[in-house]
């Protein structure tokens, strides 16, 4: 009997993982994939993060990582006006960093505190009786008494307890890596195009992460519009992931915790992602810990406050690109409410 099942080893639960087994509590960690791995994502570890990095232990491992700094961010309309608002400076700046890097740094913190992880093991069933779960995959069954969803906005264990919303129509993202340009510079560039945006941030080891959104029609148009600007192969590999956002779900349930992109989907334009997957694995932990569910539901309703609406700003902003280029032209001070609104997103 394992007192916690996390599916799901990203950085909500590798957090989730390290900080359950430096409690003393016996847990697992069922993994579909079998890391290193990389995953679609625009790669930027926001600032917030380091406080949580250190409580894991690994902050100044990843300090130590290959990582492109990342000193102001720049906003490029359609038209191809140009606005940049600084980031945050020294030891706790924004960084860009791989996800195969970061994530399998966290996964070994949790080995490292006493997690068992089975990689390579796709969840097939997920029953509650009484007050346990019985997990089952190809190679084994487990019972445990908690169990924690990490496993991304597409959940295997939100559908198996019919907790997964009704797929509507939404953006694709496509994601991948690519020798960085000349003089890119430390910043990370949001780009606004005629079929969606561009998100673009170098990583270290001499590649920029290159993210595309758009519509489902107008991906090879995006795409195109890519291979042209960074001299892309039409062969080059790219990941995708779809919906890019979806319904938030109820993160509490009789002995089940929804973590990170399991619970809420945010717009990846602001870069927050990977905090409220390290955090939010934090706190379901601590709930855990305390046997006190209801906590950690008041504790993820508390760590989103305040916070959300920059993200449907955002949202609002890159599904209309044309009417937000022309926004540009017209608002007072546009440089000043950027950088407003960037201060917001990288603040504690």
């Amino acid at each position: 009997m394992w007192d916690v099942a996390i599916v799901g080893s990203g950085p909500a639960g590798a957090s989730c993982a390290a900080f359950c087994a430096s409690a003393g509590l016996k847990t697992l960690v069922i993994e579909r994939a079998i890391f290193p791995r990389e995953k679609v994502c625009g790669d930027c570890l926001n600032p917030t993060c380091w406080p949580v990095l250190e409580r894991l232990g690994v902050a100044q491992q990843v300090r130590s990582a290959p990582h492109g700094k990342l000193s102001s961010v720049e906003f490029i309309s359609v038209s191809g006006r140009s606005v940049t608002a600084p980031l945050p400076e020294g030891e706790n700046a924004e960084i860009a960093i791989k996800r195969s890097v970061l994530d399998d740094l966290l996964l070994r913190r949790a080995r490292s505190l006493g997690a068992e992880v089975r990689e390579g093991e796709t969840l097939l069933a997920a029953q509650r009786e009484g007050e346990t779960w019985n997990l089952s995959t190809k190679n084994f069954s487990e019972r445990a008494k908690f169990l924690v969803a990490a496993d991304g906005r597409n959940s295997t264990v939100a559908r198996l307890c019919r907790l997964m919303p009704r797929k509507g129509p939404d953006r694709v993202a496509l994601q991948t890596h690519v020798p960085l340009p000349s003089g890119f510079g430390e910043r990370v560039v949001l780009q606004l195009v005629r079929e969606g945006y561009s998100g673009q941030a170098p990583v270290g080891d001499g590649l920029l992460n290159l993210c595309l959104v758009s519509q489902p029609n107008d991906l090879p148009a995006i795409r195109r519009w890519a291979e042209r600007k960074f001299a892309i192969s039409t062969e080059h590999p790219w990941r995708t992931i779809a919906p890019l956002a979806r319904a938030a779900l109820p993160v509490s349930n009789p002995g089940l915790l929804l973590v990170g992109d399991a619970a809420r989907v945010v717009e990846p334009f602001t870069g927050e992602g990977i905090y409220y997957a390290l955090r939010s694995g934090e706190l379901a932990a601590e709930a855990i810990a305390a046997v006190d569910l209801a906590r950690y539901q008041r504790a993820h309703r508390h760590l989103y406050a305040g916070r959300l609406w920059v993200n449907a700003l955002a949202r609002a902003a890159v599904e209309h690109p044309r009417l937000t280029s022309a926004l540009f032209r017209l608002l007072p001070n546009e440089k000043r409410i950027l950088r407003r609104l960037t201060t917001k997103v990288v603040a504690p």
